[in-house]
């Protein structure tokens, strides 16, 4: 039986799934839920949260203390079920912390909480991660919400708000290689299935503070924004009715990568009793 938690203010509503703590509906009074409905043709999640890492390892395992781990792609805890800490009519804190199988593939004490709190026509995500252990934490966490398109690609832009000069980062097979892709955005970039034949399109620490999705007739569908995100992934799949938005903190290897946790680019570290927090926020148009 699905576990969610219901979120209402005056403006929107949400719902959040306890396994993962991810949300699975977002939507303006008795309006449409923008979020896409997962279908397992084209992508098995909605939103998840990527946790302790972001993107996929080299040989998907890693090394610390000459030990060997193995983790999956983005993580374990958009697999795992949350717990409920407080929750008032608009606002829902939950609660990850490692398990005997979590160690299996993490060999650390952590506390992960994230939050969920509506304010006028936004949805604000806090992740909150706490080293509970006695030696240094390595982490990296994000975002992945997944929004409905009902049209072509090529029916959509994307409003930076703002004209720049990027590298794209290029990835090969999941991990990226050393090469990049210098990008002209004036302001709009027009979106194009042929932009994602080759994965997603990756900024790091990007020159912008947010982005809106928005349809050809410049019609807004919904604003993502972070005051500290240090990357921004920009995906979908060829055919597929979504397109995602993601916030990151942290990143995939690098073709080239060591293996060692402690050495991987992108990560954060926590030193013991010390807590970290992160966020972006999603606005409903």
């Amino acid at each position: 039986m699905k576990k969610t938690i219901k979120l209402i203010n005056e403006y929107i509503e949400a719902e959040i799934n306890l396994i993962g703590a991810e949300l699975i509906s977002i939507a303006k009074i008795q309006q449409n839920n923008l979020l896409w409905v997962k279908n397992e043709q084209y992508w098995n999640r909605v939103a998840p949260i990527l946790f302790p890492i972001v993107g996929k390892l080299k040989d998907d395992s890693y090394r610390i203390n000459d030990k060997r781990y193995s983790m999956k792609q983005h993580g374990f805890a958009r697999d795992l079920e949350f717990k409920v800490v407080e929750q008032t009519t608009n606002k829902v804190e939950l609660i990850l912390v490692e398990t005997k199988e979590t160690r299996k593939h993490y060999p650390f004490s952590f506390s992960l909480s994230v939050e969920y709190k509506l304010v006028g026509q936004s949805i604000q995500i806090f992740y909150k991660t706490i080293n509970t252990g006695k030696e240094m934490l390595p982490y990296s966490v994000g975002g992945h919400p997944g929004f409905e398109i009902n049209l072509p690609i090529e029916n959509y832009k994307l409003n930076f708000y703002k004209s720049f000069i990027s590298d794209r980062w290029k990835i090969i097979d999941g991990l990226y290689s050393e090469e990049t892709e210098k990008m002209i955005i004036d302001g709009y970039l027009s979106l194009t299935k042929d932009l994602f034949m080759h994965d997603a399109i990756v900024f790091k620490r990007p020159p912008f503070s947010k982005v809106t999705l928005e349809n050809n007739q410049s019609e807004k569908i919904v604003t993502l924004g972070s005051e500290n995100w240090e990357a921004i992934g920009l995906w979908t799949k060829p055919g597929a009715p979504f397109f995602c938005i993601e916030p990151w903190w942290g990143w995939a290897d690098n073709q080239n990568a060591s293996g060692d946790l402690l050495q991987k680019s992108g990560i954060h570290y926590l030193e013991p009793s010390k807590s970290e927090i992160v966020s972006y926020y999603i606005e409903v148009h």
